[in-house]
């Protein structure tokens, strides 16, 4: 009778039974790290609260559709431009992006010398964004999602 006197570390075998359950260990750690980091945004902390502004803001809608003011935006590179039919003295902007909360944009716009509104932004956007549009003083106000970029000029419409 012959003994087998190798060492356990030097099969194969023992070494597969044990890789196994350590890789799993190993994923198990990246999938907690991975979706820590990337916890998902809430969209709305009070949702009461959200829930009542929508009647007001269904009327701020449809203050824009009966105003006959039109509205067309575009993206070139990295300037946002807009166009209105009537003559504002500012508007206010918000990009919001679709999924990531963190590249959310506000700003307010002027009229230039030729009556178009525009702004240079630090980023190119990329994607789908939902653009809300109203005046200083608030009394309508109109979204649309649109993708970016856009070169030509798109009309706003109320959804």
């Amino acid at each position: 009778m012959k003994s087998n006197s190798t060492a356990w570390y030097k099969n194969g075998w023992v070494w597969l039974i044990i890789a196994l359950p350590a890789l799993t260990v190993v994923a198990g750690i990246a999938t907690v790290v991975i979706t820590s980091l990337n916890q998902p945004e809430m969209v709305v902390d009070d949702y009461y609260k959200k829930g009542k502004a929508i009647n007001q803001e269904l009327t701020l809608y449809q203050a824009y559709t009966d105003s006959g003011i039109e509205l067309e935006v575009r993206l070139e590179e990295q300037r946002f431009e807009l166009k209105s039919s009537e003559k504002l003295s500012g508007i206010k902007v918000n990009l919001v992006h679709s999924t990531q909360g963190k590249r959310d944009l506000n700003f307010v716009m002027t009229p230039n010398g030729v009556g178009t509104y525009t702004k240079s932004l630090e980023t190119a956007l990329t994607g789908k964004w939902t653009v809300f549009v109203e005046p200083m003083d608030g009394s309508w106000k109109v979204q649309q999602k649109l993708a970016f970029p856009n070169a030509s000029w798109t009309k706003l419409v109320a959804e």
